[in-house]
């Protein structure tokens, strides 16, 4: 089985666990007993026919509610109903969906290359990464938190010499410039699984003001050679080119409403060592970060008591 369908698979399994274990823990939260931190967050549609049908903050974290009828004295109404709950989880923009340029230098934090190296010198480079599931520690409140996940992230190299072919020698990274044969396009790609961890600061509602750093480890789980020739004929060769296997960089996000911009520089060079000019990656883009769906509904049968002393 190859290395890209068991990483699938292991992201799938992760995923199911999650939605279960979030759906079981809601669940158990639903009201039983004290309610702690009560308030009212907002009034339904249904308010004009009925002004004591409200919505109910019923945990500490403020990430679960629940409809439920208000009595003109403040208390709730003492029956046993089904109620529509709507469920989220802890929310961050570690998630996020990049979409950027890439590049490397021959040092950190730089894009120079070495003239050792000028073979490699980019024309340009493509940048794509999105998180498959994620989760927060929050540490203050819903403000600031520690964020992680599972995500996946592409890098696409397009060569400035188009008829330089790289290949894996015996004993480090083989070129050679093919002036037989008229090329458009001479390619590097790698596919990584990552796992980032990052300090988070969400400034007043989830949707506005959002900063976070930290690093994000990689995987490597792909790489292939490509060209193209100007009569179209294409050519893919899978080779890891003494590419490290574990990398790891530095990230940084920051946005408003759900859109930012992130910054990312490997603190690992891109090759092995002697095998290969050291480079480091970096890349630079935009930011989705609500393109996971954070919410799903489900009926549940709940009862709730009269909470006049707890309000």
């Amino acid at each position: 089985m190859k290395m890209s369908v068991k990483i699938s698979m292991v992201c799938a399994a992760m995923m199911a666990t999650t939605v279960v274990f979030s759906q079981t823990e809601a669940a158990d939260s639903t009201i039983n007993g004290k309610i702690a931190d009560e308030q009212t967050i907002s009034s339904d549609s249904n308010s004009q026919s009925n002004p004591d049908w409200e919505e109910f903050i019923i945990n500490r974290n403020g990430v679960q509610y629940i409809k439920g009828y208000r009595n003109s004295d403040g208390t709730t109404s003492e029956n046993k109903e089904d109620y529509s709950v709507k469920i989220s989880s802890e929310k961050t923009h570690v998630g996020a969906f990049d979409l950027g340029a890439s590049g490397y230098g021959s040092k950190m934090f730089s894009a120079s290359i070495d003239d050792s190296a000028s073979f490699l010198e980019l024309n340009r480079g493509f940048h794509i990464a999105f998180n498959l599931c994620e989760t927060r520690l929050p540490i203050a409140q819903s403000h600031l938190g520690i964020a992680t996940g599972i995500g996946l992230k592409f890098d696409i190299y397009s060569f400035s010499n188009e008829n330089m072919i790289l290949s894996k020698g015996n004993n480090s990274l083989a070129y050679y410039f093919d002036s037989s044969t008229d090329y458009s396009k001479s390619k590097m790609r790698c596919s990584y699984l990552t796992v980032p961890l990052v300090l988070e600061w969400q400034q007043g509602n989830r949707d506005d003001f959002f900063f976070m750093a930290g690093v994000e480890g990689n995987l490597r789980i792909g790489a292939s050679t490509k060209t193209k020739t100007s009569s179209g004929n294409k050519e893919k060769h899978r080779t890891d080119l003494y590419m490290n296997r574990l990398s790891y960089n530095l990230v940084a996000r920051i946005g408003l409403k759900g859109v930012g911009v992130f910054v990312k520089a490997n603190m690992s060079p891109l090759f092995r060592d002697g095998k290969a000019p050291e480079m480091y990656p970096f890349s630079a883009g935009i930011c989705l970060t609500d393109w996971i769906p954070y919410y799903r509904w489900r009926q549940t049968s709940v009862t709730t008591t009269n909470h006049s002393t707890d309000i």
